[in-house]
């Protein structure tokens, strides 16, 4: 038996909702182990209350919690944790759960980097998710060590689609693998593979290894064939020049082409063009979804928030079951102080897809400032259920243990 950092030996525990790990006869075992006892109901003198994993109870929270409880979780008397927390504290896992799934925004917090970033690398096939609810990718553990491995290259000056490509001419050496499974070197320009004590390339070149103990003296390649890693695509920004549109270009371009081309654009950091080409990709190829949400979160990232609202409007009802774009007008909606729109934007989105955190977490958020505590509770434990990994956790506790 494994001795827990938490103190367990004479604490009375109860436990809110439904637990994931195992059934609350296995979980009283287990605790019994280590001299604690488990109450049947949530009052009393409780040292410990654990959020369970999988499900909420029907009734009012609020109402299942006594008056003196209340107190004690504000006193801190009592403490809340999360039922992940007093498993990894027992020893019975040592990582994240396969129930533990991560929404772009999480994933952004996690690996510190944009969300729009996050969503691209999906979007282009770079950073695979486990499902896909109403256009809302979720990433499990391994695909957010995948992402902090994307973003570390792309911080050394690697491009997006660079990197897609070359991982894409590795072909069968790495088919159905993650990056995290995979010993791949970046040096400057292209991705190596370390295949049995060998670097390769993505087309098969063998380059000299100049971690390894062996003596080199230059970088050339091995092979001796020449580089023919793929460049990444150059259009010319007919809006920056301000001397041709996009029907004068000699060839006409796809829509995907234009999308490329806006991405680089603000892959540089050139948000205002990024932005016009958007916009000539909605007039010359009709509205998109996507493309709309797209161009709404550029404009909130240069400040235009009216006109962000307006578009994550026009996305909704381009696809009213488009979640991500109903919590990000939430989102801007409680920035121009339309909290109470903003709520019913939160409600909106839950109504399609109840296992989304993020929107549990600003919906909480949004009804506290509204002072309607006892209806935040529910969603900062619902929060806590589906994400208590994510970066906004220990806010949602800190939330709960004023209730």
């Amino acid at each position: 038996m494994t001795t827990p950092s938490i103190q367990l030996e004479n604490q009375r525990i109860g436990f809110l909702g439904k637990l994931g790990a195992m059934s609350r006869k296995e979980a009283c075992q287990w605790l019994k182990q280590y001299s604690a006892s488990l109450a049947d109901k949530l009052q009393g003198e409780l040292d410990l209350v654990i959020i369970g994993a999988d499900e909420l109870p029907d009734e009012d929270i609020q109402a299942m919690l006594s008056a003196s409880l209340k107190e004690r979780i504000r006193s801190g008397a009592t403490r809340l944790i999360h039922e992940h927390e007093l498993w990894m504290e027992l020893g019975l896992i040592d990582s994240p759960t396969h129930k533990q799934l991560y929404t772009p925004a999480m994933v952004a917090g996690l690996v510190k980097t944009r969300v729009n970033a996050i969503r691209r690398w999906h979007r282009c096939g770079l950073l695979p998710c486990v499902k896909v609810t109403h256009k809302l990718p979720y990433f499990d553990f391994e695909q957010v060590q995948s992402a902090k491995q994307i973003a570390a290259w792309v911080s050394q000056g690697a491009k997006v689609d660079e990197l897609k490509r070359q991982l894409d001419a590795f072909g069968p050496r790495i088919a159905d693998r993650s990056l995290t499974e995979l010993d791949l070197q970046f040096d400057g320009r292209r991705i190596l593979l370390k295949d049995e004590g060998v670097l390769v390339g993505a087309h098969g070149q063998l380059f000299l290894d100049f971690d390894s103990e062996e003596p080199a003296s230059s970088e050339r390649e091995i092979s001796g064939a020449p580089d023919v890693a793929p460049k990444i695509l150059k259009l010319e920004n007919p809006i920056a020049n301000g001397q041709q549109s996009v029907s004068e270009h000699p060839q006409p371009l796809t829509r995907e082409a234009m999308v490329l081309a806006a991405e680089e654009l603000e892959d540089a950091g050139q948000f205002d063009e990024a932005i016009e080409w958007y916009r000539v990709i909605l007039a010359q190829f009709g509205q998109h979804p996507e493309i709309v949400f797209t161009l709404a979160e550029l404009l909130l990232r240069v400040g235009e928030v009216h006109a962000a609202r307006e578009r994550f409007y026009n996305a909704i009802e381009l696809d009213e079951d488009f979640v991500e774009a109903r919590a990000s007008l939430g989102c801007v909606l409680v920035e121009t102080g339309q909290v109470d729109l903003a709520v019913a934007a939160f409600e909106g989105a839950l109504a399609r897809d109840d296992h989304y955190p993020d929107v549990h977490y600003h919906l909480a958020s949004a009804l506290d400032e509204l002072n309607r505590g006892e209806e935040a509770t529910k969603h900062w434990l619902r929060f806590l259920q589906l994400s208590p990994q994510s970066p906004w956790a220990d806010e949602a506790l800190e939330r709960l243990g004023r209730i």
